[in-house]
């Protein structure tokens, strides 16, 4: 097992992380962009690497992200930004990255052949579209949705970590799952056909 440096040694080596991130000094100079990577930056690397399962890609979108939003904010200064831009502009990063690493391939007799990033960039708007759901409802009932599907916990288990009775977690899995269909068929997810 390694060793863990001690802490002066750590804090050294975030200190010489940070001079070399691009994103550093636009930081420093506008506090605003500085407040932005505080509050998002964290969820966007997440989100990011949930997607790429490459640490190091993962960084380099998330930090051209927040370059980009700060190039945005300087071309439109009185434009009003939200959350879902860094998530939207990471997304079409993400999906850059992607076809960029896997290349269309081509039949024979200029015939396409269906490349996996078709799937991908599907089951990327897919994963948006929920999450945009999830975040819409009560942290209660996203919490609640989170550990039944996501963790495969059972109703008891659910019961057992939120302190709630099983008839409680049934009740509360009901109403969260009949608001995430509402919201969902709201912004016009649901499958046409």
């Amino acid at each position: 097992m390694a060793r863990r440096p001690p802490i002066s040694e750590r804090r050294e080596q975030q200190e010489t992380l940070a001079s070399h991130d691009p994103v550093a000094p636009v930081a420093e100079a506008n506090d605003w962009i500085s407040q932005w990577i505080a509050e998002w930056g964290d969820a966007l690397a997440r989100f990011v690497l949930s997607y790429t399962h490459d640490r190091e890609l993962a960084q380099d979108i998330a930090q051209e992200t927040f370059w980009r939003l700060y190039q945005w904010h300087e071309a439109h200064p009185h434009q009003t930004i939200h959350g879902g831009w860094l998530f939207t502009t990471a997304r079409h990063l993400i999906i850059d990255a992607h076809r960029r690493r896997h290349p269309p391939r081509n039949g024979g007799e200029g015939e396409r052949i269906e490349s996996p990033v078709s799937a991908m960039d599907q089951q990327i708007v897919q994963r948006l579209a929920v999450q945009t759901v999830l975040d819409h409802l009560r942290p209660t009932d996203r919490e609640c949705l989170w550990l039944f599907y996501y963790q495969s916990l059972s109703i008891a288990q659910i019961a057992q970590i939120l302190q709630l009775s099983e008839a409680g977690v049934r009740v509360r899995l009901y109403r969260a799952r009949k608001r995430f269909a509402q919201l969902w068929k709201e912004d016009d997810h649901a499958p046409q056909g």
